[in-house]
C-alpha cells in the first residue's frame, strides 16, 4: 500500500482543510516561462510531489516518464490543438495545484532518494499556451 505523498492541505483550529488557501510550505523550486512559441519541458525535484501553477493564457500540460525525458525527445512534445495529447488543462488566469501521478512501481527505496522517486513519480511535465505563439507565460512552484 502506498503512502500518502501528497502534502496535506492546511487546516484551521476548527479542524476544518482550508481549501482557498496558498500551500503552508516554501516553495523548493519556482519556474516562469514567458512567450514560448514551443511547448516547455519542466524537470521536477527529487522531492517535488506537486505542482503550482499559474496560466496567464489557457495551457495544456502533458506528464512525461523517465523514458520521454531520458530519450530527449524535441523541444515541443506537446502537439498542436487539432491533435492535442495532453493531461491537464489550465484556463486563463487561474491558479491550479497538481498532484503529480505515479509513472512507474516503486524503486527500491534509498537514503538518498527523494519521495518523487521513491514513489514511482513522474519525473517531468510538459506544457504549452494554446494561443498564438510567442504568448503567454506560465510559473510554477514544486511543492
Amino acid at each position: 500500500m502506498s503512502i500518502n505523498y501528497s502534502p496535506p492541505l492546511p487546516i484551521s483550529k476548527n479542524g476544518q482543510i482550508k481549501t482557498e488557501y496558498g500551500p503552508p510550505y516554501v516553495a523548493k523550486v519556482r519556474t516562469t516561462k514567458e512567450n514560448a512559441a514551443a511547448s516547455s519541458i519542466l524537470l521536477l525535484g527529487h522531492d517535488t510531489t506537486e505542482l503550482e501553477v499559474l496560466a496567464t493564457v489557457n495551457t495544456a500540460g502533458k506528464w512525461l516518464s523517465q523514458a520521454v525525458v531520458d530519450a530527449k525527445t524535441a523541444t515541443s512534445v506537446l502537439t498542436v490543438a487539432a491533435t492535442a495529447n495532453y493531461d491537464f488543462m489550465i484556463e486563463a488566469n487561474k491558479v491550479r495545484r497538481l498532484v503529480v501521478p505515479i509513472s512507474t512501481h516503486k524503486a527500491s527505496s534509498g537514503s538518498a532518494m527523494g519521495i518523487n522517486r521513491a514513489e514511482g513519480l513522474f519525473p517531468a511535465v510538459a506544457y504549452k499556451t494554446f494561443v498564438d505563439a510567442g504568448v503567454g507565460s506560465v510559473m510554477t512552484i514544486q511543492l
